[in-house]
C-alpha cells in the first residue's frame, strides 16, 4: 500500500472507517504516525520516549486479526510519560524515576489498549506535573508547534503538541491544575478535564491524589468522545442535542474577565456569538462580577495548599537531589504549610465548589477563557495585555484560571475557539456540572459544526529547532 499522504485519514474516526472499509491498514497509519514524530522531535520535543518496534508489532497484529473489532482498532495515540504501561518506564520526566519500570498497566490505559488503539510513545511533560508550563522537564522543555520558543503549557504539553502536529489524533494526558486544558489552549486543539474522580487513577504517578484526573485529548470532538468513553469504560450515555438540554449557557466575568488578554476575551464573546445563532439563550449568572472577585480571589494560593502536601507525601521516598529545583521547591512548601492553612484552604475550596454549582443551577454550562493569553515565549516573564495591561507571568501563570476548576471537581472542556493576531491558538472552556461530561461534548460539537472548524496543522518544522 502506497504510504499516505498528508489530508488523509487525519481524524481518529475517519481512520477508523478506512481501516474497516480496507482502504488501509494499521501499518501504514503507525508508520506515518512515527514519521512525523521523528519529524516534528526536533521542533517540539513532544517525546520522553518513542516505541517503533513496539507500535508496529501492535499494528501488525491488528491488520492479521482483520475484524478490528475495537473501536480504536489500528489508531495512533501517546500516552503521557506518567501513565504506566507494562514494561515500560514511567519516569514524569524526572531524573529520580528514570530507572522505574512499571510492573502493570493504568486502567485508563489498558481500556485504550483493549479497543485496539497502537502506542506508539510517552510525551514529554513538565516535570512530576508540577507545573503549566512543560518548561521544566529532564527530558528538556516541550516546544510549541506554531513556535519552538514559545511554550506549549503543561503539564500534559507533550500530549498537545502530537495530537496538533498530526502525530496521533487522540492522547492521553491527566489535569490536576489544568494540565490538559492549559497545552490544549496553547497549542490549538480539543481536551476534557472529566468530573474528578470519574476515571480511575491507578497506575497514574500522583501530583495531588484528591484532584488529580485522566483525560482525553482529541484533533476533533468526535474523537475527543469516543476516546472519553473508551477511557470511561463504555459507562457513558452520549447525549442527544436537544434545545431543551443546551440551554441557557452564561459566561463568567469579574475573575474570569480581569488579568485576561483582550484576544482571549474576544473569543469568548465569539464562541458565545455561534451557540446563540444556532438559537441557544446566553444568561449572564447574577452578581458574577462581585462575588467572583470575594470567592476566587487567591484561588491559586488555595490550589497550592491543597497540592503541594500532597505531592510531598506521594513522593516523600524520592532522592530529591535529582528533583528539579522548582517541582523541588513545591514539595519543600508543602511540608511547610501549617494545620490551619490547611484548614483554611479546605474550606475555601468548599466554598469555591459551592460558588460554581450555584452558578450551575441558572445555566447549563459557564463559559470562560482556558489561559489568560496566548502562549508567551518560553524566556517571556511579562505579558501585555492591551490598553498597556502588563503582568507578570509567574504571578499570574498558564493555570490562573483552571485550577478553581479543579477545586471544585467539574468537568471542562476547551475548544480551540480563535487564533490571536500573532497567529497562535487561544481556547475556550465549557466549565458543566457533576458528571455531565456528555453535555459539555454536545456544546463543543454544536460549535464545531456551526463554525466550520477544522484541525489545523503548521507545516512540519516551520518553526525550526527548540532555540
Amino acid at each position: 500500500m502506497r504510504a499516505l499522504p498528508d489530508g488523509a485519514y487525519e481524524t481518529a474516526a475517519e481512520m477508523a472507517i478506512a481501516l474497516r472499509a480496507g482502504e488501509t491498514t494499521a501499518v501504514a497509519l503507525t508508520e506515518r504516525a512515527l514519521e512525523r514524530a521523528t519529524a516534528w522531535q526536533v521542533s517540539t520535543n513532544a517525546f520522553s520516549q518513542l516505541w517503533p518496534d513496539q507500535a508496529l508489532a501492535r499494528a501488525r497484529l491488528i491488520d492479521a486479526a482483520r475484524a478490528n473489532p475495537g473501536s480504536l482498532a489500528g489508531v495512533p495515540v501517546t500516552i503521557k510519560d506518567l501513565f504506566d504501561v507494562e514494561g515500560e518506564t514511567t519516569t514524569g520526566c524526572c531524573r529520580a524515576y528514570e530507572m522505574r519500570v512499571a510492573a502493570g498497566t493504568a486502567t485508563v490505559v489498558r481500556r485504550v489498549l483493549d479497543a485496539g488503539a497502537v502506542p506508539i510513545g510517552k510525551t514529554n511533560q513538565h516535570e512530576l506535573a508540577a507545573g503549566g508550563t512543560n518548561l521544566v522537564s529532564a527530558c528538556g522543555r516541550t516546544g510549541n508547534p506554531w513556535d519552538p520558543a514559545r511554550m506549549t503549557g503543561g503539564s500534559s504539553g507533550g500530549a498537545a503538541a502530537t495530537v496538533v502536529t498530526g502525530v496521533a489524533p487522540i492522547a492521553l494526558g491527566s489535569d490536576t491544575g489544568g494540565s490538559v486544558r492549559i497545552p490544549s489552549s496553547m497549542c490549538g486543539t480539543f481536551g476534557l478535564k472529566p468530573t474528578t474522580g470519574w476515571l480511575p487513577t491507578d497506575g497514574v504517578m500522583p501530583l495531588a491524589p484528591s484532584m488529580d484526573c485522566p483525560g482525553p485529548l482529541g484533533a476533533t470532538v468526535r474523537d475527543l468522545t469516543v476516546a472519553y468513553g473508551v477511557m470511561s469504560g463504555g459507562r457513558r450515555e452520549p447525549v442527544s442535542l436537544r434545545p431543551d438540554i443546551l440551554t441557557p449557557v452564561g459566561p463568567l466575568r469579574g475573575f474570569f474577565a480581569e488579568d485576561v488578554h483582550r484576544e482571549c476575551l474576544a473569543a469568548v464573546d465569539d464562541v458565545l456569538a455561534v451557540l446563540a445563532d444556532q438559537g441557544m439563550a446566553i444568561a449572564e449568572p447574577a452578581g458574577d462580577d462581585t462575588e467572583s472577585r470575594r470567592v476566587l480571589e487567591r484561588t491559586r494560593s488555595v490550589w497550592n495548599r491543597a497540592c503541594f502536601p500532597e505531592f510531598a507525601a506521594a513522593h516523600q521516598d524520592i532522592d530529591r537531589d535529582l528533583v528539579s529545583p522548582q517541582p523541588r521547591s513545591w514539595m519543600e512548601r508543602g511540608e511547610a504549610f501549617t494545620a490551619g492553612e490547611l484548614e483554611e484552604a479546605a474550606r475555601r475550596r468548599r466554598e469555591i465548589r459551592a460558588w460554581f454549582l450555584d452558578r450551575l443551577e441558572r445555566v447549563r454550562a459557564l463559559v470562560v477563557p482556558t489561559c489568560p493569553y496566548p502562549a508567551p515565549r518560553a524566556d517571556q516573564r511579562r505579558v501585555e495585555l492591551g490598553s498597556g495591561r502588563i503582568i507578570d507571568v509567574d504571578e499570574i501563570g498558564p493555570g490562573w484560571l483552571t485550577c478553581s476548576v479543579n477545586l471544585a471537581g467539574l468537568p471542562a472542556i476547551t475548544i480551540p475557539a480563535a487564533t490571536s493576531s500573532d497567529g497562535l491558538p487561544i481556547g475556550v472552556s465549557l466549565i458543566g456540572k457533576p458528571n455531565e461530561e456528555a453535555t459539555l461534548l454536545v456544546l463543543a460539537a454544536l460549535w464545531e459544526r456551526t463554525s466550520g472548524y477544522r484541525p489545523r496543522r503548521p507545516s512540519t518544522g516551520s518553526g525550526g529547532s527548540i532555540p
